[in-house]
């Protein structure tokens, strides 16, 4: 039997998928937003000017995260034709956009 705080938690992910600009990866995108939202990720990033990779904590609440991505969206797609922007060539994927912390991004 599943109680209450199981299903808030599962509403809070499927409300975070729904808002995803690009709905690729589920499984990891769950696996890496329950750790997240759950005590933090630690996880490594590629820092492109270095060539080396970064160790980071990354840890949010559902709430943030959502909001985040809902900001995200809003800029990937284009305000007079509704889509995402270039083909959504360069939006992330949602386990990409949890691993960077983009949430954080202004």
């Amino acid at each position: 039997m599943t109680n209450v705080v199981e299903l808030k938690v599962a509403n809070k992910f499927n409300e975070f998928w729904d808002v995803c600009p690009k709905k690729i990866g589920k499984p990891v995108t769950k696996a890496k937003w329950d750790a997240i939202t759950n005590g933090g990720l630690d996880t490594r990033t590629l820092d492109k000017d270095s060539g080396s990779f970064i160790r980071i904590h990354l840890q949010a609440s559902a709430d943030e995260l959502i909001e985040g991505m809902k900001k995200y969206r809003k800029r990937q797609y284009d305000p007079t034709t509704y889509k995402l922007k270039e083909d959504g060539k360069f939006t992330c994927h949602p386990a990409t956009w949890l691993n960077q912390g983009r949430w954080m991004d202004e």
